[in-house]
């Protein structure tokens, strides 16, 4: 549950507000010839994409796969079509349909008409299934590009600099040479030694 509370106390309250009254007023310019028969619609449809695109800044901070997975269902749940209930003609979210079924205890209308809503969510998750297939082999494919560009800038810097040996065999070249060094600096004490003593 920390990870809530980090949510509510990152999200920039304030500027989603101002955001907020910006939207309201720049509707409201929107819609001022708008029928009156088709404000409904055009008010649902921007209370939708509002929720959407709020909820993605949200999303962006859950874990990777609950973020995506959660904005699928609320897009489902938003968006999914159905029938109007008096007029079965009429387009109307399948969630309308799905709570007037459950306040007056329709179990089968319910399940009726929740079906459109899972029908979508199901394509939705499929889709974004794909969607991370190709981008994480893309993304495998670009690290390994980058790899191998890493290797030949290393291997074209050795040639260039003449630098043929592996960082190995230089370190052990140095550790023979301050061995050899010490073997020296000893027998020179020693020789100095002889010489003192003669």
């Amino acid at each position: 549950m920390d990870w809530l509370k980090n949510i509510v106390h990152s999200l920039p309250l304030e500027a989603i507000s101002d955001i907020l009254g910006e939207i309201t007023i720049w509707w409201g310019q929107l819609v001022k010839d708008v029928p009156p028969a088709d404000l409904p619609m055009y008010a649902y449809l921007g209370g939708v994409i509002i929720v959407l695109v709020l909820w993605l800044l949200v999303a962006r901070m859950l874990p990777r796969p609950l973020g995506g997975m959660s904005w699928m269902m609320l897009f489902a749940v938003l968006l999914a079509p159905g029938t109007a209930i008096g007029d079965p003609s009429v387009i109307a979210p399948a969630s309308i349909g799905v709570v007037y079924a459950i306040m007056m205890k329709d179990t089968t209308g319910a399940i009726t008409s929740m079906l459109p809503i899972l029908v979508v969510l199901v394509v939705g998750l499929f889709v974004g299934f794909i969607w991370q297939l190709i981008r994480g082999a893309f993304e495998s494919s670009l690290d390994k590009a980058r790899s191998r560009t890493a290797e030949d800038t290393q291997a074209t810097m050795q040639l260039t600099t003449g630098n043929y040996l592996t960082e190995g065999a230089i370190v052990t070249e140095q550790s023979d040479t301050n061995v050899n060094l010490e073997k020296d600096s000893t027998l020179n004490k020693k020789t100095d030694s002889d010489m003192s003593d003669k």
